[in-house]
């Protein structure tokens, strides 16, 4: 499997696709196998002879995994993995600012905070800091 990739996505589903592997050795027919789940946890498995399918029931702004693997009467290629969200939301909470430090030293100042996780984030989190003077 080659170049694993969202294609489509809303609130609740997605689209993947991919390019089947070369033909070798005669094998013709392939057979996908496809799991996904939320990520870091055990996920749910399917098959299909297609090179793209869809995933339902998904919810808004959660990381999910998905890997595909590609099987002949011959084995199984290698697994492809892809990490994606749905359709990325506004965070659910803001840093802690309890959690935030910062330490001065010359003219540099340091700053640190404990991040958001993906799930607080409901997408890959970016962070903004604004200095006045």
């Amino acid at each position: 499997v080659k170049n694993l990739m969202k294609t489509a996505s809303t609130d609740n589903s997605v689209t993947i696709s991919w390019d089947p592997p070369e033909p070798s050795d005669g094998y013709t027919s392939v057979t996908y196998t496809i799991n996904h789940g939320v990520l870091n946890t055990t996920g749910q498995a399917m098959t299909t002879e297609n090179n793209e399918t869809g995933i339902n029931t998904l919810k808004p702004g959660i990381p999910y995994y998905v890997t595909v693997t590609a099987g002949t009467t011959g084995g199984n290629g290698k697994e492809k993995d892809l990490i994606f969200f749905t359709n990325e939301k506004v965070p659910d909470k803001s840093v802690d600012a309890s959690t935030i430090e910062t330490v001065w030293s010359g003219n540099s100042l340091t700053i640190s905070w404990e991040p958001l996780t993906l799930h607080e984030a409901r997408g890959f989190p970016m962070y903004y800091i604004y200095l006045n003077d």
